[in-house]
Formats: C-alpha cells, structure tokens, sequence
C-alpha cells in the first residue's frame, strides 16, 4: 500500500482506488493533507497493468474465442486489474516526469 512522503502514513485499499479512479495528477493525503503524486517507477507499472486485459484481444483472434468468450475473460481482468493497482502504487512529494 501507497505511504505518504509527508507523514509517512500508510493509505488503505480503499483510499487509493478512489483517488486513483479521480485520474488527476495529485492526490491529497487524507491524514495529513499534503498533495502527493505517483512515482515515475509506479505510473509506468501501473500503465502495465491496464494494458493487461488489452492482450486478450490479438489471442481471441489467434485461437478464434466468440465474443462472448472474450467478453468474459475482459470480465474477468478488469476487475483483477483495478484490485491489484493499489499494491503497486508509489507516492513521491514531487511530480516527476515520464521521461
């Protein structure tokens, strides 16, 4: 779970899913109210993971799954995907870029 870089805080799943979920770039702490942002390391784990229920698509072309089958599966990832998110998240008091 994401720490505060301020007050050093550990934030609950919930907290993090719901300011993940806003898609802003800073995130307030809810303990000490200090403006966060997530890391460089974590923004780019992060995108990894929701690109992860996109690669269901070129193997239901490849094995030939229905839609109904490939619906499932995105089903299945997306929520695995949004419960995983917040372990990987990094706090920074910085805004760090991308590159």
């Amino acid at each position: 779970m994401p720490t505060c870089q301020n007050c050093e805080k550990k934030w609950s799943w919930f907290d993090s899913i719901k300011k993940l979920l806003k898609f802003r770039k800073s995130m307030k702490c809810s303990h000490c109210g200090e403006i966060q942002y997530q890391s460089k390391s974590s923004r780019n784990t992060t995108s990894l993971f929701i690109l992860l229920p996109m690669i269901i698509l070129p193997f239901s072309v490849i094995f030939n799954l229905s839609s109904s089958s490939e619906l499932l599966w995105e089903l299945v990832f997306i929520p695995v995907v949004i419960f995983i998110t917040p372990f990987f998240l990094k706090l920074s008091d910085k805004n760090e870029p991308l590159w």
